[in-house]
């Protein structure tokens, strides 16, 4: 029987916040559930944090299995001062570790995170390798954050890009605008989604403590095309209730730009940090609206995770999203301002209950059995 591994640049457990990980964890349950003999040819291959434990094979117990995982590099857990490329320690390490491997033809090599693939490659060039696209490659160079003046290495990038995107057997992609760049380039273009585990909402959607919105919500890196300025704005300049009490935003997550925001820090503004996914469930929960204001996208599992928690979302129409959400029925969308955000949050206020019940229902098609089901009938045909 044939292996499959599974590359990302994380532990595979709590790090780091994001969809990516949701994804890859979501895919796990599923498998430990419905298919869990099949575990034992699992390999994860991520980063540690902690430097002793790079280049040393140990099983992590997920969803009741045991699993073999390989970390490659050491991640940093502060993520407001990262002073290296993740992306680049993460290819270092599995060119030095790759070997431990021992990949073979007969494996599926599961990618969601590019860099990996020339490592792959490199050892065995016939290794069979299907990657999971969580947004479009051509929006990566955008959001380059490190080499940003140095023209050779980003064009460096996007052709190495292009070249994966040719030679890979097959692609998963999550939204229209993915397989439209990829279209030129690979003809075996499959699109899943995202998936989430959607919690028992007994009254089938979000209850509003007061009867009034007072908790909005960011979850996210902090980066600059996150656009998170202009949300933490849209609350800061949001009117008073009639009890006198004034909107409240929680911003989870970190990233570069924390240094630049954390100036607004006070009694309507608090930066949460990083968490795990456990706790931004918890976040979730408290939370009455999810604002996202990106500026490009593939799908966002923070949003697909709000509508399972019954929270309308106020979005920016980027990337899968408006495939994802239903403007003006679980959503609102807005146009990036502050302006925008606050008229949004109006909107949706007028009509909570409507929008919490739709956000909610809608949830159900990405219910983690349902999406990973589709991956798993994929992933059969290499991993054998």
């Amino acid at each position: 029987m044939s292996r499959l591994l599974i590359y990302d640049t994380s532990n595979f457990v709590d790090f780091p916040i994001g969809g990516q990980l949701t994804s890859i964890g979501n895919f796990l349950r599923f498998l430990c559930e419905e298919h869990p003999q099949r575990t034992e040819s699992i390999v994860l291959v991520g980063v540690a944090l902690r430097p002793e434990e790079i280049g040393r094979r140990r099983k992590i117990r997920l969803f009741g299995r045991e699993i073999v995982f390989l970390p490659v590099a050491c991640a940093e857990k502060d993520l407001g001062n990262t002073s290296k490329s993740l992306r680049l320690q993460f290819v270092k390490g599995l060119l030095k570790y790759g070997r431990l491997l021992k990949i073979t033809e007969r494996d599926c090599n599961y990618i969601h995170t590019p860099e990996a693939y020339g490592a792959v490659k490199l050892f065995c060039r016939g290794a069979k390798c299907v990657i999971f696209s969580h947004g479009s490659y051509f929006n990566m160079e955008r959001g380059f954050r490190f080499f940003q003046k140095n023209v050779l290495v980003k064009k460096g990038f996007a052709a190495y890009l292009k070249w994966i995107l040719r030679d890979a057997d097959c692609i998963l992609l999550l939204d229209k605008d993915s397989l439209r760049d990829y279209r030129p380039y690979n003809p075996n273009l499959i699109r899943v989604g995202n998936s989430i585990v959607r919690p028992q909402l007994p009254e089938g959607r979000h209850v509003l403590k007061g009867g009034r919105v007072a908790e909005v919500l960011f979850v996210g890196r902090l980066s600059k095309d996150k656009r998170v300025e202009p949300i933490i704005q849209a609350v800061l300049g949001m009117e008073a209730a009639e009890d006198g009490e004034r909107l409240h935003l929680s911003v989870v997550g970190d990233g570069e730009e924390y240094h630049n925001l954390i100036r607004y820090e006070g009694e309507q503004v608090h930066f949460v940090g990083a968490v795990s996914p456990e706790e931004v469930k918890g976040y979730m929960a408290g939370a009455d609206i999810l604002v996202m204001n990106s500026a490009f996208e593939g799908v966002p599992m923070t949003i697909l995770e709000a509508v399972s928690y019954g929270l309308p979302v106020v979005s920016t129409n980027v990337g899968g999203i408006g495939e994802t959400l239903r403007f003006g029925q679980d959503s609102e969308e807005t146009d990036g301002t502050a302006e925008g955000i606050r008229a949004a949050i109006r909107r949706i206020g007028k009509c909570y209950e409507v929008y919490s019940e739709n956000a909610y229902e809608n949830s159900k098609a990405y219910d983690y059995r349902i999406v990973n089901r589709k991956v798993y009938g994929v992933l059969e045909g290499f991993w054998q």
